[in-house]
């Protein structure tokens, strides 16, 4: 029994087009849309083992959604523009704390009754770097804030190392070249079998990648088909390594980005929430990401039952 939630950083529904490279044919992310392109014309579908929809991302607040609002709604189920009084990132607003200190993801798991040691997973890895700066500064991303708030492990480099965490970019290329650290490198169908092997010791495991956002705000059509490519080998290995009789894979965004590289801001487009495997029910009623949390406590839960 495992659920996997994948969270793709800068992802929307926008039309078909040669700026849309989501308008591809990507075997693994059409496999988990029901032989779909992630476009605008995705139809929905939710059956027994499968939903397929696309899911606001605005929550009736003017203006271009932001990741730390749009991941604290995410991640708590509260309308965080609505809390802030607009649509605020990257980091979390200070009006959407307490939101996120009660109500997170992981503290909901870690407050449920299921068998595991440790209920609720986070499955990136962080260098040193990180935490020191963020210590410093006090400026902790949506998801780290989470952990902390729900005593959750956030996960170091010493856990890439033995297998116990990814990094960000999936293969640990950036953390070689760009912070000249020593992890091993993984292709991302490696990277898929890791994950899965290690939500198999928890209840509900989450895992943050956010190079799909990056590259839409660089508006860099090789770079995005790049990303694209690894996710789809990684999300292809996650698929062959579940069971769908017994375990979950949902994926969802925070905001439009990538589906319309013309711009280089966010977008007002839906987001694609798909959720595939035992527990995919619990998401057919998901009109916004602020539903996506509750629906995955609820998926845990009746897999717990």
């Amino acid at each position: 029994m495992a659920v996997i939630f994948v969270f793709l950083d800068g992802i929307g529904l926008g039309p078909s087009g040669p700026q849309n490279p989501l308008d591809a044919p990507w075997p693994a992310l059409q496999r988990l849309a029901d032989g779909q392109r992630w476009t605008d014309a995705l139809q929905p579908r939710f059956d027994d083992r499968m939903t397929v929809t696309a899911v606001d991302a605005t929550l009736g607040v003017p203006g271009l959604p932001q990741s730390g609002t749009g991941q604290a709604a995410l991640f708590s189920g509260t309308n965080g523009p609505k809390l802030a009084g607009r649509h605020y990132g990257p980091y979390p607003h200070s009006q959407t704390r307490d939101a996120l200190r009660q109500h997170n993801l992981f503290a909901r798991i870690q407050r449920l009754d299921v068998p595991f040691a440790e209920p609720a997973a986070f499955a990136n890895g962080y260098p040193d770097r990180f935490f020191s700066y963020a210590a410093r500064r006090n400026r902790w991303t949506v998801t780290t804030r989470c952990c902390l708030d729900a005593d959750v492990r956030i996960r170091t480099a010493a856990d890439v190392r033995t297998g116990q965490a990814l990094t960000a970019d999936l293969t640990g290329h950036a953390w070689r070249e760009d912070l000249g650290l020593d992890v091993p490198l993984r292709t991302p169908t490696a990277a898929g079998e890791q994950l899965a092997a290690i939500a198999s010791d928890h209840a509900c495991t989450v895992f943050e990648y956010f190079l799909t956002d990056k590259a839409g705000h660089a508006r860099d059509a090789e770079r995005a088909q790049r990303v694209l490519c690894e996710v789809d080998q990684f999300v292809g290995a996650l698929l062959e390594a579940l069971d769908p009789t017994n375990d979950l894979l949902a994926l969802c965004s925070d905001h439009g980005n990538l589906e319309d590289l013309s711009i280089k801001t966010h977008t007002r487009h839906p987001v694609p929430l798909l959720a595939w495997g035992a527990g995919a029910t619990s998401f057919a009623e998901a009109a916004a990401i602020t539903d996506v949390t509750p629906a995955l406590v609820a998926a845990v839960t009746a897999q717990a039952g």
